[in-house]
């Protein structure tokens, strides 16, 4: 069985379309058609990435009876557990959803404390829940930060981290207009659908990052 055969018996498996596959590896479905095809082969980089949309090792997906046969040492450091993709997505989905909701929080107690009928208990009350808030705040974001690790090519990599820094200034800005105007619940809506449209849009279609189905 040749190597096209197993890219394409893999993907049947997993019921994965070929522009699924190519969005994941950042190539045309076009290529995608040519290595099943058996008329190009994917470069060393793209089996890699390869094995792990289709959560396989590298020696299966090369040869499925590689088992069978002595494995160079190049394929027995490839022959490890490959994470979770699904999972993956999930917690990058989450330090989202995370870092929104704290900013949220830091924007209603900093609102909170624009009121001069705050009573003094008060104060103390929402000074805890600002330290808090922007606590989680800071290691949301650095998870968000973090989770950049996951892309294998450097230039995507700087690419994802420049839109994503775009579209925390662009909720930071949202925050700041919501304390300045008093703009209270319409401010948080706002965030809501900030935060929606880059999970839901500008990750899959500018950063190659799948997190919903």
């Amino acid at each position: 069985m040749s190597l096209g055969e197993n890219i394409k018996n893999r993907r049947e498996e997993l019921k994965l379309s070929q522009e699924y596959v190519a969005e994941q590896l950042g190539v045309s479905r076009q290529a995608v058609s040519k290595w099943e095809t058996d008329h190009s082969e994917p470069t060393a980089n793209n089996l890699i990435r390869l094995s792990e949309v289709f959560e396989i090792n590298l020696s299966q997906l090369v040869d499925p009876h590689r088992d069978e046969k002595k494995q160079s040492d190049f394929e027995k450091e490839q022959d490890i557990k490959k994470p979770n993709l699904i999972l993956r997505a999930n917690l990058i989905k989450i330090a989202i959803i995370a870092q929104a909701s704290f900013m949220s929080s830091c924007t209603s107690v900093i609102y909170q404390f624009q009121k001069p009928d705050v009573p003094n208990n008060d104060l103390y009350l929402y000074r805890g829940a600002l330290v808090f808030s922007f606590i989680m705040l800071l290691l949301s974001s650095v998870w968000m930060a973090a989770n950049h690790r996951y892309e294998l090519d450097k230039i995507r990599r700087r690419k994802n981290a420049s839109i994503e820094l775009a579209y925390c200034c662009i909720q930071l800005m949202v925050s700041m207009l919501t304390i300045y105007f008093g703009m209270g619940l319409v401010g948080a809506v706002i965030m809501i659908a900030v935060c929606s449209v880059y999970i839901l849009y500008i990750n899959p279609k500018f950063m190659s990052r799948k997190l919903t189905k």
